[in-house]
């Protein structure tokens, strides 16, 4: 049976560059682009095959804002009957107002965190063993919260219940990607399971769509933010080399900046297991893989 690997948001940024040189090293897997807007997707696909002809890639409608898309995803992979290598839980928004999902969500935490929460749970019993998975987090999962407590799941969950948790909402779903990482790590190892787990920064990256005003970007601007700069193409590859370099195939989940060769410590607030064990569990009862 042919392998797959699956890359949410992959039309466009992070996602399209994942995809393609994915595409490029290797014509071993099928790829699933899982994208909201199909229209999307299938131009990049098109782009994708210009360099890249003999790589099967299918396009699945996917919307993390909805846990019944999620859910409908799902149905469409299984009834391609591939194993599944790997998962590259990469879509997301930004932005620092929240809005009320039609699941009564906070949508950046839906969209960027629970949303592939569920995806990926789902996935999990697809998965060889052998599978890796990468979470895309972010380098605001720590700087704009130093020194900001935990503010308890629901906070985080449901808009409207805190004003400076709703504003920190981005950087908040980004550590909910590296909690979620490094409990997921956990349980795996505990079932004997060899699916090996990591979390990444792209970082700033200005060129995709999440830098929506790119006039600020002034070459000053740029040399103050250098030190936290990626690009899609660089932090791509950073993907590619976790997802098929045979160095990556064993844990425990780290979190890399940028490159596959910079393993880094993450914030010190997503250590924290009990706020892992918070979400894990209020993650699984919201979504209603336990009673």
């Amino acid at each position: 049976m042919k392998q797959a690997i699956i890359i949410t948001g992959a039309n466009s940024g992070l996602g399209f560059e994942t995809t393609k040189q994915i595409a490029e090293r290797s014509t071993d897997y099928t790829l699933i682009m899982a994208c909201r807007n199909m229209a999307k997707a299938k131009a990049a696909r098109n782009e994708i095959l210009k360099s890249a002809p003999d790589v099967e890639i299918i396009c699945l409608e996917i919307d993390t804002s909805s846990l019944a898309k999620v859910r409908a995803f799902v149905d469409a992979f299984k009834q391609l009957n591939l194993s599944l290598y790997g998962l590259v839980c990469n879509a997301g928004i930004a932005g620092r107002s929240a809005t009320k999902t039609a699941d009564g969500f906070n949508n950046i935490f839906e969209t960027n965190y629970l949303g592939h929460f569920l995806l990926t749970q789902l996935l999990l019993p697809l998965m060889s063993d052998d599978a890796r998975i990468v979470t895309v987090s972010s380098e605001r999962h720590d700087t704009p919260l130093k020194g900001v407590a935990w503010p308890g799941v629901k906070a985080l969950a449901y808009p409207g219940q805190d004003a400076a948790v709703d504003q920190r909402s981005y950087p908040f779903s980004k550590l909910c990607m590296i909690l979620f990482a490094y409990e997921l790590d956990r349980h795996l190892t505990a079932a004997g399971k060899h699916i090996a787990v990591n979390t990444v920064n792209p970082g700033l990256m200005i060129e995709t769509g999440l830098s929506k005003n790119k006039a600020r970007f002034t070459p000053a601007v740029k040399a103050q933010f250098e030190n936290i700069i990626g690009t899609a193409k660089g932090s791509g590859q950073m993907i590619v080399d976790l997802m098929l370099g045979p160095q990556f195939a064993k844990g425990p989940a780290r979190y890399f900046d940028r490159s596959s060769a910079k393993p880094v410590m993450s914030s010190k607030l997503s250590y924290d297991k009990q706020a892992q064990d918070e979400l894990w569990n209020f993650s699984m009862k919201t979504v209603g893989l336990t009673r």
